[in-house]
């Protein structure tokens, strides 16, 4: 539920999980036109994404990442909170897949982050996975 997935023609294996095909023609049926939404931030508002790769989320849902990163975030810093955030996702692959796990990419980004080591008021965050 809530997964898009884009399957070879006449199959259900393997699916590729996305919402949009940036420029992908040969896709039928995945739109092309990405949706976006503007907001309008206030300077003391504190904003963060998560971009992560389908590993990601697999098992874990949008509402999920959020109530698990929200507070890590404002007590740990970008850098634990994306750790704990790719460490669940290899958890919940372990439990339901054993050995295998997919691809698991995150890249958080702040806005206006709280950040005492910077005069800006932004911050990208981007864990490499371990060897």
């Amino acid at each position: 539920p809530g997964s898009f997935r884009i399957y070879l023609p006449g199959s259900n294996f393997p699916g590729l999980t996305m919402s949009r095909a940036f420029g992908d023609t040969a896709c039928n049926g995945v739109l092309r036109e990405p949706e976006y939404h503007k907001y309008v931030m206030q300077p003391t508002d504190q904003w963060y994404a998560i971009v992560a790769s389908d590993g990601v989320w697999e098992f874990l849902e949008g509402e999920e990442v959020c109530n698990l990163t929200a507070k890590k975030l404002r007590l740990k810093g970008p850098q634990e909170t994306i750790n704990f955030l790719v460490q669940a996702s290899r958890k919940r692959w372990a439990y339901c897949c054993g050995e295998y796990c997919d691809d698991i990419t995150a890249i958080l980004v702040q806005w206006n982050a709280d950040n005492k080591e910077s005069k800006t008021n932004h911050a990208l965050t981007i864990r490499r996975p371990e060897k």
